[in-house]
């Protein structure tokens, strides 16, 4: 590890640029529109996905200040682009906006955010651009074999792989993991401020507990050091497997974002 996370205002400093690297993720590829307070980006055509459109950037005192008003304008605005699930997200936990959305039926969840430089994995893996069309096919099939995606909402395969390439187009990688030839893993990054941004990491079920994400963790970490980059944000939902995963390999912890969620009547587009 080689954060010196004993400093608060380093701590602080990693926090902001880890909440600020899912801003950029959401914002890579997608339409964005403005309201009091807050940010919806959606990417056109994907909306019946949960992973397509999101509210961020949010000031809680446009929440608190609001009330129900600016809820019903931020459900009506994901609505409008074809939404379903109404995410919003907050950088901390506010009394008064919590209250508020958890009053008009919102669920929420924390995001824990972890920062460490790992070391490579002893595991002989290689981590392969997906640049060309036949890359995008095989990593459709992947994520069709694998089952689900890595946000723990309902995407179906076919949109969640549409939705990584646009945002491929707009800076991030992807990366396909191969042992012995067989893809066993998706992986994908983001070059941010002084880190790498780990996102979208999937194993397949028939090669989970062999040490598949490890590797794929060191194998990005080592992308980013020879591109002078060498620390990872990687950001886990509380009580699940990523939070299993970054705690055993002691990852630090540097905080913490809520997404609140509700399904609305959305139409896709």
């Amino acid at each position: 590890m080689s954060l010196p996370l004993a400093n608060p205002s380093v701590e602080r400093d990693l926090l902001a640029r880890g909440i600020e690297s899912d801003c950029t993720y959401f914002e890579m590829g997608a339409q964005l529109e403005q309201l009091e307070g807050a940010t919806v980006a959606w990417m056109p055509g994907l909306t019946r996905s949960p992973a397509a459109a999101v509210v961020h950037r949010v000031d809680p005192e446009a929440i608190a200040s609001g009330g129900a008003g600016w809820i019903a304008s931020a459900e009506a605005a994901m609505a409008n682009v074809g939404a379903a699930l109404c995410r919003i997200y907050l950088d901390g936990r506010h009394k008064l906006a919590d209250d508020m959305l958890r009053n008009a039926g919102y669920a929420a969840r924390d995001e824990l955010i972890f920062v460490d430089a790992l070391p490579e994995s002893s595991i002989n893996l290689t981590l392969c651009p997906v640049a060309t069309d036949a890359d995008w096919a095989e990593k459709l099939s992947f994520h069709k074999a694998a089952g689900g995606t890595p946000d723990g909402h309902g995407n179906g395969p076919a949109d969640w792989v549409e939705l990584e390439r646009r945002k491929c187009s707009a800076g991030m990688e992807a990366f396909l993991a191969r042992l012995d030839g067989e893809v066993v893993g998706a992986v994908g990054a983001i070059w941010c401020d002084k880190f790498v941004r780990t996102k979208n990491l999937v194993v397949h079920p028939d090669h989970r507990g062999r040490g598949i994400a490890q590797a794929m963790l060191g194998g990005i970490t080592a992308l980013g050091r020879r591109r002078g980059t060498p620390e990872q944000c990687v950001v886990a939902v509380k009580g699940e497997k990523g939070e299993l995963l970054y705690r055993r390999l002691q990852m630090p912890m540097i905080g913490y974002q809520v997404e609140w969620s509700k399904p609305i009547a959305g139409g896709a587009r």
